[in-house]
């Protein structure tokens, strides 16, 4: 069969066509490399094909760029550099026979703007090249709600290439491969956090290099199809990378950072994703998530580009404490919309930052924040309704109207220093708080200058640790760059900025109220929450991609109950059914499970408690760390004390609610488990059966050496 789709599609290629019906095509457009059709759907068509053709390149599109929806068909073609194309869609049914076809539709493909740290060097970051087009030998695989497990890709080690299974594991490996081979990695749809083995604390998609050096992880793009892909409960983390970029994708309710440059990453590139809500962390300033980008330990080199920020809390913080710990990171921030977030747009610490044509668009608390042994060119931008657009730290709008002026927002840092060139400041509501050096020679939140090249004198520095700017910016060796004008930044954001055609979450803010507004968004946060994708099929996908239905949700057992999982990620997440009362801490060890290690936990103390229900008989495992000797009650149950392994397994004989609370001791749990009995044995509630055994059928306790059938926490298992 599928000789016979190549065949007839290579006919069709250079003869006329002898369909009898014709595909009516409802939308083209050309985007930054990608050309997209849609079409309505042909009566008895099993397959589609799109062909192109246009500035030297032909070909067909991959099966998995097709999706159905309801009431159309869409195809999206990335890697097309810029230029006019023509596509031509066909119909096949299930003996191959061809049954339809579209006009040919012309497009005009716009290129991407590569400019920024991440490009210098001559370094061109992702699968990609400088044009848009895939790099020689680049590899290409598609990763599903149903196959992100199972995709696979072949991977050298430096001889040998292996052949991996999951997308997890497959960028493992890649972190060893010293051939650096180009990865493209396609997301289409929604791959949702238990759609996928192996992230890194449950929280992250890893990509991490062996060393900093021969074996850093490299040349790796991950990019979006579409208006629609997403990561759904998890972010991406960067370490010992160079050249990585990540592309049209919105991230949602993640664990910890949205995207997290930790530790020696370099030439990476981060555009047109759409940023939501993460998942509430314990502290007040994290009620809408911890950070969307959080770069820091020699993570430089980078550019953040054409992002969308919807009502971020703590948006990007750039660099460590110490300078040693960072060395100067030179990042690049153009063309992303700050849309009603609140701060660190971005913060800097030991940081070098271009900032230009970003549009700052009614963000509550303030926009830029200059710290520590900073230097910060700020060119260009468009601030609607700021009352602090710019600030350095221990100076200006930070001193003058701070409770404590020696802490200010920036908890007291040394001030950093930046210079300003070309901004538009529009404020119609709310007081503008902004000085230059015109206004107060002393106080003031940047110095301004009359000319893109004007120097900062080196007789200025900050009033508070006395930093000079170094004026990189007019350096030799500066890369080349074409700012808009600021009055044309807001249209050219809001149009480009984000996923391909404003991704499929819209969502418009009410400035009357949320210009001023730190708070969440809970009509926004719902419909994040609730989020389902709209695709029906993905051509060339095994299975309908699974969305947010309870039914379809692996983190819910059949009978209903709670699952359990790490506590960082239960803590506050109305979908988990635990209600987390406590404190957290990363500091009072760790615990490994099935290879995991999982560093947050629950500080179990006199008014700490943890409360849920469960449909049916369940056995309940608890990893502590550090609490050897600790004791814990459930309900009425007996106190359980915590034995030296740290682990406490208990059966929860009935269905209904129950409450985990600390006896004596403070101790400190990362890791809650239930799994539903299946031996139909109920255990006696006495202290000896709360923690790990063996048994036999009977109930009875017997040795670790135990032949036949046996019973080890709640699973049955032979052993010969």
């Amino acid at each position: 069969m599928k000789r016979i789709y190549l065949l007839l599609l290579m006919l069709a290629m250079v003869t006329s066509s002898f369909a009898t019906n014709e595909i009516t095509v409802t939308r083209k457009k050309g985007w930054l490399e990608t050309a997209v059709l849609q079409w309505t759907p042909v009566e008895g068509a099993t397959k589609y094909s799109v062909i192109y053709s246009g500035e030297g390149i032909s070909g067909m599109a991959d099966d998995m760029l097709i999706r159905s929806y309801s009431g159309y068909v869409r195809c999206d073609i990335p890697g097309l550099k810029a230029g006019s194309y023509t596509l031509t869609v066909r119909a096949w049914d299930d003996n191959g026979e061809e049954i339809a076809v579209s006009d040919p539709q012309v497009v005009t493909v716009k290129g991407q703007n590569r400019e920024g740290f991440a490009f210098t060097d001559n370094v061109v970051p992702g699968g990609y090249n400088m044009d848009g087009t895939p790099k020689a030998n680049a590899k290409i695989i598609y990763v599903t709600a149903n196959n992100a497990n199972t995709v696979t890709c072949e991977v050298s080690d430096g001889k040998n290439l292996s052949t991996y299974t999951g997308l997890a594991n497959i960028i493992s490996a890649c972190g060893k491969d010293k051939t650096h081979t180009p990865l493209i990695v396609r997301v289409v749809g929604t791959v949702k956090n238990t759609d996928i083995e192996g992230l890194k604390d449950g929280n992250y998609l890893n990509f991490e290099g062996k060393n900093a050096t021969d074996c850093s992880i490299e040349n790796i793009t991950l990019e979006g199809i579409g208006d629609d892909a997403a990561l759904y409960g998890y972010g991406v983390c960067f370490k010992r990378t160079r050249g990585l970029e990540i592309k049209n994708l919105g991230i949602m309710l993640f664990g910890d950072d949205a995207v997290s440059l930790d530790t020696d990453n370099y030439h990476n590139w981060i555009h047109n994703c759409d940023f939501f809500y993460g998942k509430p962390g314990p502290d007040a300033d994290q009620v809408k998530g911890d950070g969307s980008i959080d770069m820091k330990y020699r993570s430089t080199l980078t550019t953040i580009s054409y992002n969308h920020f919807f009502d971020s809390g703590k948006v990007m913080g750039c660099g460590g404490a110490t300078k040693e710990q960072d060395g100067n990171l030179l990042i690049t921030f153009h063309h992303n919309w700050f849309d009603h977030c609140d701060s660190r747009c971005p913060r800097l610490n030991h940081t070098t930052a271009h900032i230009y044509n970003n549009y700052y668009d009614g963000n509550a608390t303030y926009g830029i924040g200059c710290t520590e042994e900073s230097n910060a060119f700020i060119e260009g931008n468009y601030f609607r309704n700021l009352q602090r657009p710019m600030m350095i730290a221990g100076q200006g709008t930070d001193y003058k109207y701070a409770s404590d002026p020696n802490k200010g927002t920036f908890s007291g840092q040394p001030g950093g220093m930046s210079k300003a060139y070309n901004n538009k400041v529009e404020n119609s509501s709310i007081e503008l708080r902004l000085s230059y050096q015109t206004d107060d020679p002393q106080e003031f939140d940047a110095w301004k200058v009359e000319s893109r090249g004007e120097k900062v004198p080196e007789t200025v520095s900050a009033k508070k640790g006395g930093h000079i700017y170094d004026n990189f910016d007019t350096a030799e060796g500066m890369y080349a760059s074409t700012p808009d004008a600021p009055e044309d930044v807001a249209g050219i954001v809001t149009e480009y900025a984000g996923r391909i055609d404003g991704g499929d979450i819209k969502w418009t803010f009410n400035n009357s109220v949320d210009d001023k507004s730190h708070v969440i968004n809970e009509e926004l946060k719902s419909a994040i929450t609730s989020y389902v994708t709209s695709i029906v099929s993905i051509q060339g996908d095994v299975e309908k991609p699974g969305g947010n239905d309870d039914d379809d949700d692996p983190n819910k057992n059949p009978s209903g109950a709670t699952k359990g999982g790490y506590v960082a990620d239960l803590i506050n997440d109305s979908q988990s059914g635990f209600s987390i009362v406590g404190a957290t801490s990363n500091s009072k060890g760790t615990v490994t499970i099935d290879g995991t290690t999982y560093n947050t936990c629950v500080k179990m103390g006199s008014s700490a408690s943890i409360t849920f229900t469960i449909a049916e008989p369940m056995t309940l495992t608890l990893y502590f760390a550090n609490s050897a000797g600790k004791r814990i009650k459930i309900n009425e149950m007996p106190e359980i004390s915590i034995p030296d392994n740290n682990i406490v397994t208990t059966t929860l004989p009935a269905a209904g609610e129950y409450v985990i609370k600390r006896t004596s001791g403070e101790s400190y749990l990362f890791y809650i488990e239930l799994t539903p009995l299946t031996t139909g044995i109920e255990m006696p509630h006495s202290e000896k059966f709360h923690y790990e055994g063996v048994f036999n059928l009977s109930g009875q306790r017997v040795g670790k050496d135990y032949r036949g059938l046996r019973i080890i926490n709640g699973k049955k298992i032979i052993r010969q």
